[in-house]
């Protein structure tokens, strides 16, 4: 367990530090940058963004859950991911022109080319980032990814000054991505071999074909609304529906993505030990929920401030919008971790089901909510929320016997927990209005009180994050008292 502890523990300071930067970057760019300008490459990363998932082919997920590895499996996940994102990257070279005539953006071919560089780096930066996640050794990572996102943010920001608008966005993705390419090979993990091969692929690509349509399909939901929002609006349409969600994306990812890369390597350990699979899971996913959904509900209320707190009053429009979608970001961390728990276990083919039905719910609601506006395209979301739950649910109880009741009984004390939050936030609101121009002060209460609350309602619902916690804050207290 302390293993497990200290993989958390590097994997979220790596995450933190990054979304820290990231939070920074997008501040200076939303004061840098118009919405239609914004919107712009928004259509484009939409596009690429989808692509990304397949330029793997679940490769890394394989060297994570292989029971034995070898060199020669490295060198067939090496040599597959080779042919898949290569392979990609001369495709959005050859799509750039027709894209950016699809959507009478000329910008776009520029932007494809720009970022299609990733893909012909992505094999050695995948690769060994997965072994090193194999190893738990997240504290390597923690200096590569901090590295590279300060390199990201400093280019992007210097290439706006310089006046390349939308496209320093792209040049600073791509050299974030060349700088974690330089890195990886200065810190390449042990069992790292760089000669690809090209025989027993097929065993890879099986295990891959299905994750990375299963993860394509997860991001689509997150990228579509660009690519609908784009076909049938406008590029400002698109910048603001694209801050609202990004806001919403940064505050959930920021909580999950710490404890997230160590959720397939944990629960694929439990499944060698042939340990209890079904505790494992729903304790990480209470904890979990715990952490994330109390500071989603008060996000939801208090959407405006924040916005305009980061980003500048500009993209008042986007509050409503992230009201909506932080009521979907919190039904989606019910099942956050059941990807993970299905790969564990061998079970890809039902997770691209899983995920089939969940997109084939939210694409269709999306167009038909267009037309009745922005925030209709939200509310869209949250509906697919909740069919996602209820589609999770079923799948688990089916293929690995979780139980939905024990599971939901389990996650009563985050409910209450997120209440306690909510209910004290709208009380603030009634004191500090949240419409105040002075956008900070009701941040800066939250930011005071909120934590406060958080931590009481864990202490009375006995929930065992709070032990968690706790013992955090003892440890801290006696290190400063010695």
């Amino acid at each position: 367990m302390s293993s497990i502890r200290h993989a958390i523990m590097f994997s979220s300071g790596a995450r933190y530090s990054t979304q820290l930067i990231g939070l920074v970057s997008t501040m200076i760019i939303a004061r840098l940058l118009t919405p239609a300008e914004i919107g712009t490459f928004a259509v484009a990363s939409a596009i690429v963004m989808l692509m990304t998932e397949f330029r793997m082919l679940g490769a890394g997920g394989y060297l994570i859950r292989e029971p034995e590895l070898t060199q020669g499996k490295i060198r067939s996940a090496i040599g597959l991911t080779i042919l898949i994102s290569w392979g990609f990257g001369i495709a959005i070279l050859l799509l750039a022109l027709p894209v950016s005539k699809l959507y009478e953006l000329p910008p776009l071919a520029t932007i494809f080319s720009i970022l299609s560089i990733s893909f012909f780096l992505a094999p050695y930066i995948s690769i060994p980032t997965s072994l090193l996640a194999r190893e738990l050794n997240f504290k390597t990572q923690f200096k590569i990814r901090l590295i590279a996102s300060l390199v990201g943010v400093a280019s992007t920001t210097g290439f706006i000054l310089l006046g390349f608008s939308y496209y320093s966005l792209a040049m600073g993705q791509t050299l974030l991505a060349i700088t974690n390419f330089a890195l990886l090979v200065f810190y390449r993990p042990s069992t790292m071999v760089w000669q690809p091969s090209f025989n027993n692929i097929g065993r890879v690509a099986s295990f891959g074909i299905y994750t990375s349509f299963a993860n394509f399909l997860r991001k689509t939901s997150v990228t579509i609304p660009d690519m609908v929002i784009g076909k049938m609006g406008s590029t400002t349409e698109v910048g603001i529906f694209s801050r609202g969600l990004g806001f919403i994306q940064f505050v959930s990812q920021t909580l999950m993505s710490g404890i997230s890369p160590v959720a397939l390597p944990y629960l694929a350990r439990v499944r060698r030990q042939q340990s209890d699979i079904e505790s494992a899971y729903t304790n990480a996913s209470v904890l979990l929920g715990a952490l994330v959904v109390p500071v989603l509900g008060v996000a939801s209320l208090a959407s405006l401030p924040a916005i305009r707190l980061f980003f500048g009053s500009q993209w008042d429009d986007a509050a409503p919008l992230a009201s909506w979608l932080a009521i979907w970001a919190m039904l989606r961390c019910v099942h956050w971790f059941s990807n993970e728990l299905l790969m564990a276990n061998g079970l890809e083919r039902i997770l691209v089901v899983k995920e089939a039905l969940s997109f084939g719910v939210l694409l269709p609601l999306i167009i038909v909510a267009y037309p009745y506006g922005l925030e209709w395209v939200a509310i869209a979301f949250v509906i697919a929320g909740l069919v996602e739950i209820a589609v999770s649910s079923v799948i688990l109880s089916w293929s690995l016997n979780i139980s939905a009741i024990r599971f939901f009984r389990k996650w009563l004390k985050n409910i209450w927990v997120t209440l306690a939050c909510v209910i004290v936030t709208w009380s603030i609101s009634l004191v500090i209005p949240f419409d105040t121009k002075q956008a900070w002060l009701p941040i800066v209460v939250i930011a005071l009180v909120l934590p406060w609350v958080w931590l009481a309602s864990l202490a009375l619902t006995k929930h065992p994050l709070f032990e968690e916690v706790w013992s955090i804050i003892k440890r801290i207290i006696q290190s400063r008292v010695r």
